[in-house]
């Protein structure tokens, strides 16, 4: 260390403010003997501002660029200078137009020198933000760099605070300023503006197609998955939200759009696998692809997407000939419907039997009737009514065991002489009644099973009993039980034919 740099730290312990201010501006700039560090020297200017306000503030407008002033919280500092010096007064006048306060930057470039004023004068008439900013870039007052960093950090402050229109029209500043629009933190910025716009349902102003989609795709090859997933939507022709693909993108391509979808779907956003699906189940795509299709598909039902469970759920249907398949579409259906899937819960009420009592409250005095005399017969009632079940299935069901968490399966029934009538059947739950009366009805058969009620005896016995009890309170079989010809219960339990009975209905949710 040289002497005169020692007797310097010594003047400026003591108070120097002339020391502080050598001192200062040397570790600004970095020279011999002292290397730069703009921390120490801030210190030692802050600590000299009182006494040597003009001097202070303006070396430390002077040495350090827009993005550092701003970065060490020096924007009051800058003021301070603007009211001595040209410096300040460009730096602020740069500030006030990137936050698109065009009115103050225009008052603090008024303050500026004769000639400045005079090389500005046809940027200030035309009073056009761009404009300006290139002019100080080309004097030097402010470099690219600033204006991508001190842009990003404000617009972000702005988007925070839920002002995305504001940060919008910072970013159409830079249509004048190719240098400064197209590096990465600008990218980065526009990437996730287009993100908000979506999610928050505003537009995105006068950003060029041509800009948005370079910036998303130079974020989805760093990694972005969220700029991959609007990227890829955007290049198969499917909207984000309100923002349509023309305004993101400037042509459609179909095998990079599936790339990124993937990308997407692997990093984390499920609807992308849906979105996957859509584009690979079109026979006239050039991706069409029905096996990946359908792997997307169950990658979306398998994330808990209603749309996804209620499409995989009617496919599985459509094609089921056994009741194994029959019970997995309903549970995907049923999934889909709990979470307000209106076109899901409409097929599901399609594999119910409609049953002839309207009157609700009829049938509840019936049932008060039977429970004291036989309180399981009084849950098969209620069990008949709310799942559509025929005379035979209610008195022969366990409840108990045929319980699922969608519903009841009634099993294989021997005693029906046709084949096709006597096979397994999977009804749903359409409603939380329902789904109440299957708990309290197996919750009833299990403790019956452990001999704390009485038993009910053989199907014979049972249908005995329910007679005579409808006879002696003249209580109607067609308020319980359903009453349907052989070919509508057979349609019901075969998921081929229940399909070709509906096709009108598939077609509408498998659109």
């Amino acid at each position: 260390m040289r002497r005169e740099d020692v007797k310097l730290r010594m003047l400026a312990r003591r108070g120097d403010t002339g020391a502080r201010l050598q001192l200062g501006e040397a570790y600004l700039t970095g020279g011999p003997g002292v290397s730069r560090s703009i921390p120490v020297g801030l210190e030692y200017l802050q600590a000299a501002l009182p006494q040597a306000r003009r001097q202070a503030s303006v070396c430390i407008a002077l040495h350090l660029p827009l993005r550092e002033l701003l970065e060490h919280g020096l924007l009051e500092t800058l003021r301070i200078a603007a009211e001595y010096e040209d410096v300040g007064r460009q730096k602020l006048a740069a500030w006030h137009l990137i936050r698109g306060e065009l009115d103050l930057a225009l008052e603090c470039l008024g303050k500026c020198s004769a000639a400045l004023t005079s090389h500005l004068a046809s940027s200030v008439s035309a009073h056009t933000s761009g404009e300006l900013l290139q002019a100080l870039q080309i004097l030097r007052a402010i470099q690219p760099l600033d204006i991508a960093e001190v842009m990003a950090c404000e617009a972000r402050q702005a988007m925070a605070k839920g002002q995305s229109h504001r940060a919008v029209r910072m970013l159409e500043l830079l249509r004048d300023l190719p240098h400064a629009a197209h590096g990465p933190v600008m990218q980065q910025l526009i990437a996730d503006l287009v993100h908000q716009a979506e999610v928050a349902g505003h537009d995105l102003g006068r950003l060029t197609v041509g800009w948005i989609e370079a910036s998303l795709d130079r974020c989805a090859a760093n990694g972005d998955v969220r700029a991959c997933h609007v990227l890829g939507r955007a290049l198969s022709g499917l909207p984000c939200a309100h923002l349509a693909p023309e305004n993101l993108v400037n042509a459609q391509n179909l095998r990079k759009a599936a790339a990124l979808l993937l990308r997407a779907a692997d990093g984390g956003i499920v609807t992308a696998w849906l979105h996957l699906f859509r584009i690979c189940s079109d026979y006239r795509s050039s991706v069409a692809n029905p096996t990946l299709a359908r792997f997307c598909l169950e990658k979306a039902a398998r994330h808990g997407l209603p749309e996804a469970e209620r499409r995989l759920g009617a496919l599985v249907l459509r094609d089921a000939t056994h009741i194994e398949p029959m019970e997995q579409g309903v549970a995907l259906l049923h999934a889909a419907a709990a979470k307000g899937d209106v076109l899901a819960g409409l097929l599901l009420r399609s594999l119910l039997l409609p049953v002839g009592g309207d009157n609700e409250e009829e049938a509840l005095a019936a049932i008060e009737a039977v429970q004291p005399d036989a309180p399981l017969l009084a849950m098969r009632l209620r069990l008949a009514r709310v799942f559509g079940l025929t005379k035979l299935e209610a008195l022969s069901v366990n409840p108990s065991t045929a319980m699922r968490p969608w519903g009841l399966v009634v099993g294989h029934n021997p005693l029906v002489a046709k084949a096709r009538l006597c096979e397994p059947r999977a009804v749903p739950a359409t409603t939380p009644d329902a789904q109440r009366c299957l708990e309290q009805a197996a919750s009833m058969f299990s403790a019956q099973q452990g001999e704390s009620l009485a038993p009910e005896g053989s199907l014979r016995a049972r249908s005995l009993q329910m007679r005579r009890l409808f006879h002696r309170l003249q209580i109607s079989e067609t308020v319980f039980f359903a009453s349907a010809s052989s070919q509508q219960r057979d349609a019901i339990r075969i998921g081929t034919k229940w399909a070709r009975r509906q096709q009108q209905i598939l077609r509408q949710v498998l659109a």
